[in-house]
């Protein structure tokens, strides 16, 4: 009888951890250069800033052979990459959380707007996912909503029998906000021009808060979200080849696309120009700073064709934005880029032709008041 272990496959060969001296002799190996950065400081940058796993990831911007040897590849090129990255991932998460308590702000003036009970949204919530759940065969727990943590547990404890918006705003995850805004928008029949760029900015908020790579090739193709196509031809008025170039970049590249729903969704929801003022602030220190070395990578023998369309796309979008904000502090938007501001609105109740009432339809004439 054969061994039963034979049929179970030989795990890969595990690699061990290398000593920062190690990876220098591999970036060496694969024709990474140290003229621009000496050995010394990238062995110093690796210990203190970063670590090989991540630096190394940017290297797939850069045109290498078929051995994996690049023809003009400095390690200064990576360090700048994972500088540029870290500050752009500091910008998103600013401006996502602006958003966050912007989301939160515009869901409480729709409740008030409506004279809509807080409890009764939660209760049309939870009943909406426990059929998406059950769709998919799952389970639904409605307290798993609530994370419990040293700042929250007390107010759980307190709200969780009979469970208020206010608690669930103060406690949920940004993907349970976004679903319980879905929920409302769709039980109280608004219409609001932003939500369907939350998800955009839901998958960039997470990546950047979970330190992934940004500034690297795609590995796949991102599905389009509806409006951000009609509301970045609002902001981008100018009729350029970087427009068109970063129009095609929003409808296929993950980066480019998220971004573009982070900026329109913050420009739609902020509403305080202290926190607007700020992040203009942040971004034209980011322009600034990604621009120090641009010259290493529109080398050509560099290879980084997608790098440059990203970091262009980038530049396009954030500076539009800025004068964007510039416009409306100033109040001379024109009226096409005001759309871009476009609040939440109700549905009509009825579609279509009134129908008449059975009386009329009877034949009867209504009574007469009293």
């Amino acid at each position: 009888m054969a061994d039963a272990q034979a049929d179970v496959p030989t795990p890969a060969r595990r690699r061990r951890a290398m000593t920062v001296e190690e990876q220098c002799d591999v970036m060496a190996q694969h024709g990474i250069t140290f003229q621009k950065c000496s050995r010394e400081n990238a062995k110093r940058f690796l210990q203190d800033n970063t670590y090989f796993f991540k630096l190394k990831a940017f290297d797939n911007n850069f045109r290498h052979d078929s051995d994996g040897v690049y023809s003009n590849l400095d390690f200064a090129y990576l360090q700048d990459l994972s500088t540029i990255d870290f500050e752009l991932r500091v910008l998103i998460l600013r401006m996502t959380g602006d958003i966050e308590h912007a989301l939160r702000v515009r869901f409480n003036n729709l409740i008030s707007r409506v004279n809509e009970d807080g409890y009764q949204v939660i209760r049309d919530y939870e009943q909406d996912q426990r059929a998406f759940y059950a769709r998919n065969g799952k389970a639904y727990d409605p307290d798993g909503d609530y994370q419990k943590s040293i700042y929250t547990t007390g107010m759980i404890r307190k709200y969780l029998d009979s469970k208020p918006v206010w608690l669930f705003w103060e406690t949920c995850t940004l993907n349970s906000l976004i679903r319980c805004y879905q929920s409302f928008l769709q039980h109280r029949r608004f219409q609001d021009p932003t939500y369907s760029l939350l998800y955009g900015v839901r998958l960039l908020r997470n990546a950047a808060s979970h330190h992934n790579c940004l500034l690297i090739p795609p590995s796949e193709q991102v599905r389009p979200t509806r409006d951000l196509n009609y509301l970045l031809r609002l902001l981008l008025t100018d009729e350029t080849e970087t427009t068109d170039m970063t129009l095609r970049l929003a409808e296929t590249d993950p980066l480019i696309h998220d971004f573009a729903c982070v900026l329109l969704a913050h420009a739609n929801l902020v509403k305080s120009k202290g926190m607007r003022s700020h992040v203009v602030e942040q971004i034209n220190s980011f322009l600034t700073r990604m621009q120090r070395h641009e010259d290493w990578y529109r080398n050509p023998e560099s290879g980084c064709d997608h790098l440059i369309g990203q970091l262009d796309a980038i530049r396009l979008l954030l500076s539009s934005i800025v004068e964007f904000n510039r416009k409306r502090d100033d109040d001379v938007l024109t009226e096409e880029q005001k759309h871009i501001l476009a609040q939440p609105d109700r549905n009509p109740v009825r579609h279509g032709r009134r129908r008449a009432s059975r009386q009329a339809r009877s034949g009867r004439n209504p009574s007469p008041s009293a």
